[in-house]
């Protein structure tokens, strides 16, 4: 017990000389001190005291507990950020920020017009019209989408009434690259765009 006492006055030296002033870093080891303190003077009292090996082993492993807690908190990753002794922070590299800015355009072309049930994602408040009465139409937005995965892009649409050989298509394309194409043909023509990067 009196080597886990010195062994914890060594660490939560080094620490405070290491890293300034810190109140739970100075609470753990004012708790470990007291704690081991409590449990090495009880050691001088009379075993057959009652509740004197009950409350010793006690204080023993809160002693304990408390030094895990302080290494876990502080040692452990002073060594495995690689920012041990003899080793400086490693300077912060660059910031890489996690979304960017990209163009989507919705298209519907073919005959007649159509009715367009989705087209998503759209900017807040904005809104694919329902229904288009001549094509060619287009749409197109900025939208800010997630670096590596921008998600997945949507384009719904039916033809209005026209003969049997009317033809719709639709084509999603971000940043000029076509992420999804689809055609259709006849009187009850429908499309159905989705797609991601």
């Amino acid at each position: 017990m009196i080597a886990v006492v010195f062994a914890g006055i060594a660490v939560g030296v080094a620490l405070l000389l290491g890293r300034g002033f810190d109140l739970v870093l100075i609470g753990l080891i004012a708790a470990f001190l007291v704690l081991g303190g409590l449990g090495f003077a009880l050691r001088f009292l009379p075993s057959t005291l009652p509740l004197v090996p009950t409350a010793r082993s006690a204080l023993g492993f809160l002693a304990l507990a408390t030094l895990a807690v302080l290494v876990s908190l502080y040692v452990y990753p002073l060594f495995a950020n690689g920012t041990g002794p003899g080793r400086g922070f490693a300077p912060a590299g660059p910031s890489v920020s996690l979304t960017r800015q990209a163009t989507v355009v919705y298209s519907l072309t073919g005959s007649a017009g159509a009715r367009v049930s989705a087209a998503s994602p759209l900017p807040s408040g904005d809104s694919a019209p329902e229904t288009v009465d001549q094509l060619p139409w287009e749409k197109s937005v900025q939208l800010t989408v997630d670096r590596t995965t921008p998600g997945t892009f949507t384009l719904v649409a039916i033809g209005l009434p026209a003969g049997d050989d009317a033809q719709l298509a639709c084509t999603i394309t971000l940043d000029g690259t076509v992420v999804a194409h689809e055609e259709s043909t006849g009187e009850f023509r429908s499309v159905f765009c989705s797609g991601t990067p």
